[in-house]
């Protein structure tokens, strides 16, 4: 399924030029290979927006709207499929009367486009008005695209809305419905599992109900409120992902070292709690024992040099990628420059044989100004009037895009190496500096055997 959001852009913060700049950002588009332009240049939209209201006498006001677009993840749509399904929403809404721009973004889990247009059509000066329903006819054309894809389309649960009760009780800071919300929330940050989560919301002084439905109860309440109706977010079920989400998330960055048997202030207070450490640290020291021998680390010597050698191949391997995207960075504006100077040139040049030139040139005024910011942009990098040739440029872009997926490969299969390695010298280091732990081995660094 895809989400939608429409956002009114206006002259503040930058406006329409500062909202395209994010939007064709190269870094968040695959190196800009998925942005392009309805009767605008994604480079001079901004530009070509002005124009528009210009023309029309339309400058004030809000200048233009950002609509955002985002897939599921399960869904795997492609860059491509994505693309394409943002033009035929942005097509579809505007009925072709208005410049738009499309950019699809990839540098997060979910794929997701963003589309800027303009609040004057370029056909009848009319400004764009998308009625009450506005946000609802956005998601329908969104989703009726979902279908014609194959992508899935889920339809959302109403909430029960708050009562009159409630409402004014939250309004004056004591909702009870209200105070769990938050005591939930903060309690699923702090925890690592359901039982755990259980615990914490005792401690903030709320009885548990156990039952087909968990409920809670704080001390100075009546009734058990279950925690379904405090809405989608707060039922067992999606409690319990959160947690593991928030927790995947955190794992995800966190080395699991050993637990400091010595040190741990929560070991002295609870037995219960060293027996499990010490059953955790025994797992943790054998799985990078394990490690070390199908690796043929065992001695730590090697062991350290390798990690350096992965180190530095991540860093090396992603000083490449830095320098290929910058070259590619480089090379697109400067394709489209030379395509847009080479085909408006011509227009531009037949100013000299006419001879009514003002209205000629507010005829093409469009054509003018697309030269004239391209010939800047070229002058600034060709100051002798040189240009490459197209054909040039573009098979050197498709080198660098397919050495930068190769590099990626690499990069991303050198860091998780390193991370694994390193995670496991960790555990040897600490059962090294520390004689008390009960984990095998027998000598210690400088060339010594690990086992």
């Amino acid at each position: 399924m895809a989400v939608t959001k429409l956002i009114a852009v206006g002259n503040k913060k930058g406006g329409i030029g500062k909202t395209l700049d994010y939007i064709c950002n190269p870094d968040k588009t695959a190196g800009g290979e998925f942005v392009s332009g309805f009767n605008c240049s994604p480079e001079t939209a901004a530009n070509e927006f002005d124009i528009t209201k210009i023309k029309f006498d339309k400058v004030v006001g809000r200048q233009g709207y950002h609509l955002i677009q985002s897939f599921a993840p399960e869904d795997n749509v492609t860059l491509e499929q994505a693309n394409q399904i943002g033009r035929s929403l942005a097509k579809e809404l505007l009925n072709g009367e208005f410049e738009f721009v499309v950019s699809t973004h990839c540098d997060k889990l979910h794929k997701h486009n963003h589309i800027v247009f303009n609040s004057v059509s370029f056909i009848d000066g009319k400004k764009f008005h998308g009625g009450a329903d506005i946000f609802h006819r956005i998601q329908r054309i969104s989703d009726k695209l979902c279908r014609e894809n194959g992508l899935s389309i889920i339809a959302k649960k109403k909430e029960r809305g708050k009562s009159y009760a409630e409402y004014r009780a939250d309004k004056q800071g004591k909702s009870w419905k209200t105070k769990l919300r938050e005591t939930i929330d903060h309690c699923i940050l702090k925890s690592r599992d359901w039982e755990e989560f259980l615990v914490l919301m005792k401690k903030e002084n709320y009885e548990v109900k156990r039952g087909k439905y968990i409920s809670f109860r704080a001390n100075e309440q009546s009734r058990f409120t279950r925690a379904k109706t405090l809405g989608e977010r707060y039922t067992e079920e999606i409690i319990k992902r959160r947690i593991f989400a928030r927790e995947s998330k955190e794992n995800k960055y966190n080395t699991p070292l050993i637990i400091d048997i010595d040190n741990n202030v929560k070991i002295q207070q609870s037995a219960g709690y060293k027996h499990w450490a010490e059953m955790r640290n025994l797992k943790i020291a054998a799985a990078a024992i394990n490690y070390l021998v199908d690796n043929n680390l065992m001695n730590y010597e090697a062991l350290s040099e390798k990690c350096g050698e992965l180190e530095t191949k991540r860093d090396s391997t992603l000083s490449r990628i830095k320098e290929v995207e910058s070259r590619i960075k480089f090379l697109k504006p400067q394709i489209k420059d030379i395509d847009t100077f080479r085909k408006n040139k011509p227009v531009v040049e037949k100013i000299n044989s006419v001879v009514f030139k003002e209205k000629y040139r507010r005829e093409h005024e469009r054509e003018f100004i697309l030269f004239e910011a391209a010939k800047k942009s070229l002058k600034s990098h060709f100051p002798d009037g040189k240009y490459p040739l197209i054909k040039t440029l573009r098979a050197e872009l498709n080198l660098l895009y397919s050495e930068k997926e190769k590099l990626y490969s690499e990069y991303n299969f050198a860091k998780e190496e390193y991370k694994n390695i390193l995670a496991n010298k960790s555990v040897v280091d600490f059962i090294l500096n520390n004689p008390h732990e009960k984990e095998p081995h027998s000598r210690g660094r400088n060339g010594y055997e690990l086992e």
